[in-house]
């Protein structure tokens, strides 16, 4: 599904040619295979409407990328595994890789994994990225970061040399040590009920209505939320349970038919992690410096 080479040619609409417009397509897969021939042009899929400076590269050559840089590493690859979420049109997608050779147990009992996370676009709607962190087996949480910031960024028309993201990633484990660290911190600190509530009102439910100065409350997110927080009663009133909540609320992403889930995960894990970068989330949780 995403081995195809996008296709870029110049815009054309009505019969007008755009200057500096191009049409990003995807290639019909025909009796096994990606027809790339002009006699197929009318069966391409659009994908998108690029500039000059957007010359899409086909995912292909981005993994064989990564995994020349994993390689390099060092670090240990045995037993990976791999879930893959692909956007519509084959034109995104997201893939986890955990790394069960890498355990952390943060908190007696609780065992994560290290886990990467990747994006690519054809569209643009990602800049391709890796970030790591670490995935909770119990409830498949992908852990958002709360003290390490462990993502490589790259412009879409290039990757990283494999040799120099390699290095990168081989210090990655050690600083996800310091990561679990900070969860026992969050265990340690007493955050009510009613405080994690509050927290998720004012910070994630709370939104404007276009132009409006009038704040609302999203009190369907509330409610949800709230059943969220109550799955994790194992947790206590603790600030880790506020954490899982929200980390799970970025994780389970669900939407109607045909919604697009890889876009969808895309900008709630932003939210979130943003949300948990902010000072009041720290001070709250007991993270703060």
């Amino acid at each position: 599904e995403l081995t195809y080479e996008p296709i870029r040619t110049p815009l054309v609409h009505d019969g007008v040619t755009f200057d500096n417009h191009f049409a990003i397509t995807r290639p019909p897969f025909i009796d096994g295979e990606f027809k790339y021939g002009e006699e197929y042009k009318e069966q391409r899929l659009p994908i998108t409407v690029s500039k000059t400076n957007h010359a899409p590269v086909g995912f292909p050559v981005m993994w064989d990328s990564l995994s020349s840089s994993l390689l390099q590493s060092g670090i240990d690859l045995s037993n990976l595994q791999y879930r893959f979420n692909i956007a519509q049109n084959n034109a995104a997608f997201s893939v986890d890789i955990i790394f069960p050779r890498y355990e952390f147990e943060p908190v007696v009992g609780d065992i994560h994994s290290m886990r990467a996370r990747i994006y690519d676009s054809h569209d643009m709607t990602f800049k391709r990225h890796i970030s790591f962190g670490l995935y909770r087996y119990w409830c498949s949480n992908g852990c958002s970061s709360v003290k390490e910031q462990l993502i490589v960024e790259s412009k879409h028309t290039t990757w990283s040399d494999p040799e120099k993201l390699g290095a990168v990633v081989a210090n990655f484990p050690a600083r996800l040590e310091a990561e679990a660290e900070s969860y026992q911190t969050m265990v340690d600190t007493k955050v009510t009920r009613e405080q994690a509530m509050e927290y998720i009102r004012h910070n994630l439910a709370t939104y404007r209505k276009g132009s409006s100065r009038k704040l609302s409350v999203n009190e369907k997110m509330v409610e949800e939320s709230a059943r969220i927080y109550n799955m994790y009663e194992n947790l206590g009133e603790t600030g880790y349970r506020l954490y899982n909540t929200l980390t799970h609320i970025a994780t389970h992403v669900e939407g109607r038919e045909n919604t697009d889930l890889v876009r969808k995960q895309a900008r709630i894990e932003q939210q979130i992690q943003a949300n948990i970068d902010t000072p009041a989330f720290k001070e709250l949780v007991g993270l703060a410096a």
